[in-house]
């Protein structure tokens, strides 16, 4: 019997280790996974500071661009597949499942979609803008002599091509349906006193538009306004964003009913089936809403209204799962319905927040790294690969400490004291060398001890 027990006791200890052993193992793994993963909320990457890293995201997946190429990412961060291009400044402009990257001044349009490169198209002259339509095909506008209106098929082949030899009267922007039969092209008039917006529909079928001249069938004009921005939402009805008014026109090239804007429309895009704005400050003979309004445009032309951030942004990006806006250092989370989920005031480090599937989930980026994130109490220097905000000094003691990224932003925690030196080495030594000569005299020789070593 006794020896049964000790047997048990053994099998109990050994059990007891077994545990605990299993225990450290698993905190191990975690501390691993917050690094490198940012506390089980998603990835976070590195790259140069030059690099003009920006997002369009794919659900929870996403899509880098930068200056050099793309890179697409699962939502735990692993690089699934990459592209290189070189461009200066690059542009996203997304439909559905495509991505358009290209620049203001370029000759490149590169298509992309969820499994990778589509194809790309040359232009002769310097791009102006580009617009993506449901089915993958494209509008350009480009300029050299002339401006000349493109459309490429979802393979990249040329279907139609418009030269504007009109003086005084230039193509903005541009939609194609989504069944790739029809362009929208809106033009500004300067012709007269005051300025005109003329929406041409043409047919992109040379033999469809043959009993029409230069293939268009329908026209609507709108005075003292700028059409400059134009969707086709539910089939072929396109609306007309202005700066006045918001017009339907149906697939027959006829308006069907406009509907008046009371501010200053700071950004446009696409949130789910619904066009997505977000107003500034009111019109001086108009009553409207507050700046940092979210207003919805429906496929029939129809405006909601969301929250307010009550400030004028001048930052905003969608995706189906909501909207970004941000003004300065101060961002905002609104849902795909309007509503205001979350407020962040960051760092001028930052470059931009891009909403996944979720708004509650986002990429936040910064000049140096991005980390997608949960943005609820959301604290930058958690993700931050390069702040080291608590160190344990020699007797034991955890204190705060401050450093500095690779960009020269400083990160500073309570009760410490600001540093003027914005050339910190990468080296530790250096960097807590130079903390130290810095740090008020009244410092005790203990803490002088603890931080230089």
């Amino acid at each position: 019997m006794f020896s049964v027990k000790n047997n048990i006791k053994r099998h109990v200890k050994t059990k007891s280790i077994i545990i605990a052993s299993v225990i450290i193992a698993v905190a191990v793994i975690a501390v691993l996974i917050i690094s490198k993963f940012g506390f089980g909320n998603g990835f976070t990457v590195t790259y140069s500071a030059d690099s003009k890293v920006a997002y369009r995201t794919y659900g929870t997946d996403s899509l880098q661009y930068t200056k050099d190429g793309v890179t697409y990412y699962n939502e735990a961060g692993t690089a699934i597949w990459n592209d290189s291009y070189t461009m200066t400044s690059p542009i996203a402009v997304e439909r559905n499942d495509y991505t358009a990257i290209f620049e203001t001044g370029g000759r490149t349009v590169k298509m992309y979609n969820e499994e990778g490169f589509v194809y790309d198209v040359q232009t002769q002259d310097t791009i102006l803008s580009v617009s993506v339509a449901e089915n993958g095909s494209i509008g350009v506008i480009t300029n050299g002599t002339s401006y000349t209106v493109t459309v490429y098929s979802p393979s990249g082949n040329m279907l139609f091509q418009r030269v504007e030899a009109e003086s005084g009267i230039y193509p903005l922007c541009c939609d194609v349906s989504p069944d790739g039969e029809i362009i929208a092209i809106s033009y500004i008039d300067t012709t007269g006193v005051e300025i005109k917006s003329k929406i041409g529909m043409f047919y992109i079928n040379s033999d469809v538009g043959a009993d029409y001249t230069d293939s268009m069938y329908g026209a609507v004009e709108k005075n003292d306004e700028i059409i400059f921005k134009m969707y086709f939402m539910g089939g072929n009805n396109l609306i007309a964003i202005g700066d006045r008014n918001i017009t339907s026109i149906s697939a027959a090239g006829v308006e069907e009913g406009s509907v008046e804007v009371t501010n200053e429309i700071m950004g446009v895009g696409l949130c789910g089936n619904k066009i997505a704005m977000i107003y500034g400050e009111e019109l001086s003979d108009k009553e409207g809403e507050l700046p940092g309004t979210i207003v919805f445009v429906s496929s029939g032309g129809k405006l909601s209204t969301g929250d307010s951030a009550e400030v004028e942004t001048d930052y905003f990006v969608c995706s189906d799962g909501g909207i970004v806006a941000g003004s300065g250092t101060a961002y905002y989370g609104f849902s795909s319905g309007g509503q205001l989920m979350w407020s962040v005031t960051t760092t001028g480090n930052i470059t931009g927040i891009y909403p996944t599937s979720s708004i509650n989930k986002c990429i936040y980026t910064t000049r140096t790294w991005s980390a997608m994130a949960n943005m609820n109490n959301f604290d930058p220097d958690s993700y931050d690969p390069y702040v080291a905000t608590n160190i344990i000094t020699d007797d034991g003691q955890e204190t705060e400490n401050k450093t500095e990224n690779i960009s020269g932003e400083e990160n500073e925690t309570e009760n410490e004291n600001s540093t003027s030196d914005k050339n910190i080495s990468d080296e530790k030594k250096e960097e807590t060398e130079k903390e130290n000569n810095e740090k008020p005299q009244e410092q005790t020789e203990n803490n002088k001890n603890e931080t230089q070593n």
